[in-house]
């Protein structure tokens, strides 16, 4: 039933939100050949490649829709609830399982990645069921098992490298529950044996971390912001929490490992390690440690199962009435993140053939990648090499000269001009040499903005 849930839930609004800036990534990214991919991988965002190799088979049965570009996170949301409550099941009763299945579909943070075409749902989703084999370790721990652990840990390291944080969570459980010396050395076997094999990726990730520039070193603030994300409304909030920590007493285990030990580590160690390594350098975001929330509604819900018979309803239908107006806001176009295919819109209304475009910076090029009908009469006068042939997501410009005298030719008598909701104050030379021309030979004709971006036409 949770997971029949949480994909109507997922269902809900996919197709009427329009992509955002990544999500753009993502649909220009597995456009591209296989070759392509793996190209520009070896430039930038190789952390993301496996993901970005799925999509691509996506793409080729699917096509590239908004609705399409997001099934695969839709599924994992889905996969992600009956992981839960499997898990729940497995180590403490069907109820708990139930109950905390529903609370993680339930979670607006959940919902909102089953709505992103990026890879965060498909981490939770993969999380959960290793998860499941963990705890299944404990009591039927051959060497099929340890290995096919092993290969699952691998695999979520290369959709998504912080995923791997939950490999101290798990060593904390076997820690705390006391486990034999037998299962520690074939448990860490099967986690040396992932972090080996992915350990090419890591070396390349390290020497793209300037994409994650954009960063700052998080405090005390973003730590209360990852837990209100996590739980919703204050007063869901609340309810979670009083949950949460009547299980941390009361809560009782099926097997060998009970909710506390495994759902604690989980919730609390890949933030922590997380938020202490951005102190030196910044990694953190909230969406990074998605695979952590599934702990919470695991945790939550062995709390909510001590209640008297089926009287854990009653908290159940509270948190959902709680939760509904946001789910509701954040289905509503006007809410998302850009708009994207609002100014795709406008300049298929207001362009003309022959038209030229500008893009500022060049990774703005993504959103004509990502709704490229509207953009197709238009000249990118800027562009030297398109982004698939230069292995990134902007593509090349020529030198600035180029670009200036580009803009100054006679075939050229309206340009477009798009760029974020406000100018960067500094700029790379191709930019300044579009801006300059511009400004020089060129008078402001238009200005349309939507959400994240503007759009200005200049005529002669």
């Amino acid at each position: 039933m949770p997971a029949l849930l949480a994909l109507a839930m997922g269902l809900w609004g996919a197709g009427r939100l329009p992509l955002w800036r990544d999500e753009a990534i993502t649909s220009e990214i597995a456009r591209r050949s296989a070759p392509d991919i793996l190209w520009c991988a070896r430039h930038i965002d190789a952390v993301h490649a496996a993901y970005y190799l799925f999509m691509h088979a996506v793409v080729q049965v699917l096509g590239a829709g908004e609705l399409a570009l997001r099934l695969p996170s839709v599924a994992a949301f889905a996969a992600a609830a009956a992981g839960v409550t499997v898990l729940g099941r497995k180590i403490m009763s069907g109820p708990a399982g139930l109950i905390a299945g529903l609370l993680y579909t339930g979670a607006p943070f959940a919902s909102h990645y089953a709505h992103e075409a990026r890879s965060y749902s498909v981490v939770a989703a993969l999380t959960v069921w290793l998860a499941v084999l963990f705890a299944d370790l404990a009591e039927r721990g051959s060497r099929r098992r340890y290995a096919a652990y092993g290969a699952g840990i691998a695999l979520l390291g290369l959709v998504h490298l912080f995923a791997l944080l939950i490999l101290p969570a798990h060593l904390a459980t076997l820690l705390l529950t006391r486990r034999t010396r037998t299962m520690l050395r074939r448990w860490s076997a099967a986690a040396a044996g992932a972090v080996a094999a992915v350990s090419p990726l890591i070396a390349l990730a390290v020497t793209q971390r300037n994409a994650l520039d954009w960063l700052t070193r998080p405090g005390w603030r973003d730590a209360l912001s990852l837990a209100e994300a996590f739980t919703g409304p204050p007063t869901a909030g609340y309810l979670l929490g009083a949950a949460m920590a009547a299980a941390l007493i009361t809560a009782r285990r099926r097997g060998p490992i009970g909710p506390q030990a495994l759902a604690v580590p989980w919730l609390l160690l890949p933030a922590t390690v997380l938020l202490l390594a951005s102190q030196f350098h910044p990694f953190y975001t909230g969406r990074y440690v998605i695979g952590s929330l599934p702990a919470m509604a695991l945790l939550a819900a062995a709390g909510l199962a001590r209640l008297p018979y089926r009287t854990w309803g009653v908290p159940l239908v509270a948190m959902a009435v709680l939760v509904a107006p946001l789910q509701v806001e954040q289905r509503r176009p006007e809410n998302w993140w850009d708009d994207l295919r609002g100014a795709a819109a406008i300049i298929k209304r207001e362009s003309r053939p022959g038209d030229a475009i500008l893009f500022l910076t060049k990774d703005r090029r993504s959103v004509a990648e990502a709704y490229p009908d509207a953009f197709r009469r238009l000249r990118d006068v800027a562009l030297r090499r398109t982004p698939a042939r230069a292995g990134n997501f902007g593509g090349t410009e020529f030198a600035p000269a180029e670009i200036g005298r580009r803009l100054t030719g006679a075939a050229t008598s309206r340009v477009w001009l798009l760029e974020g909701p406000w100018r960067m104050p500094s700029l790379v030379p191709q930019d300044r040499a579009k801006v300059d021309a511009l400004q020089r030979h060129f008078r402001q004709a238009g200005v349309w903005r939507v959400r994240g971006i503007t759009l200005s036409l200049f005529q002669r």
